[in-house]
């Protein structure tokens, strides 16, 4: 029995932030993925009050500030938290795609998923917004392609924040918006999933890393 035979790609698989990244701004993707120049990934305030608000719905814990865990309350939840989705699927010309999804809640019984966003009021998320956020159809067509249940909706629910003397805190707003997708936006989106892993498969392919910029 033959092997599977893979598209070729820096980390073997094909994630939401890869595919920003590459759609947005190739070179930045190649010297990161291609040169592993770790040297340029960076997070600002907003980023980092983002990732402590995940890594306690994640863990299931409290954090200690009380604004901060009175929003995580409010917010709706599924019974499996922040766990990494695996699924592939194969190209007419018979090799194999791998995509990878982590949703911030998911349903294990229906399949649904909720993600959850922080941002400042002035950046604030509106339903056109939410609707739009390509993270949600890239985590559906995951998880179609894993378990075969081609979602209807999701939900994307936001802890509205501001600046304090404190650092970044929760205003006490948060809104849930239902992302909606029809059977064509599964069958679109994952030609362009298709489409942008040969992108990054040629270039890789054509790359050469420049020794000095991984020795330094």
């Amino acid at each position: 029995m033959s092997s599977k035979r893979y598209i070729s790609l820096p980390k073997s698989y094909l994630s939401y932030s890869q595919y920003m990244l590459w759609t947005s701004n190739p070179q930045r993707y190649k010297n990161q993925y291609f040169d592993k120049r770790d040297d340029l990934q960076f997070t600002n305030t907003g980023q980092t009050y983002g990732k402590f608000v995940a890594d306690a719905l994640e863990a299931g814990r409290e954090t200690n500030d009380l604004l901060t865990d009175s929003a995580i309350l409010l917010l709706p939840k599924y019974d499996v938290a922040d766990v990494a989705i695996e699924a592939e699927f194969k190209e007419k010309g018979g090799r194999w795609l791998k995509v990878i999804a982590k949703p911030d809640s998911f349903n294990s019984m229906t399949h649904e998923f909720m993600e959850f966003k922080t941002g400042k009021e002035k950046n604030s998320w509106t339903q056109a917004k939410a609707q739009s956020h390509i993270q949600m159809i890239w985590y559906a067509v995951v998880i179609w392609l894993k378990y075969g249940t081609m979602l209807d909706h999701a939900t994307l629910a936001w802890i509205a924040t501001e600046d304090t003397p404190l650092g970044i805190k929760p205003t006490g707003r948060v809104e849930s918006f239902e992302v909606t997708f029809k059977p064509e936006d599964y069958y679109s989106f994952q030609a362009r999933m298709l489409a942008v892993a040969h992108e990054i498969e040629q270039a890789w392919a054509a790359h050469e890393t420049k020794e000095w910029l991984t020795t330094f």
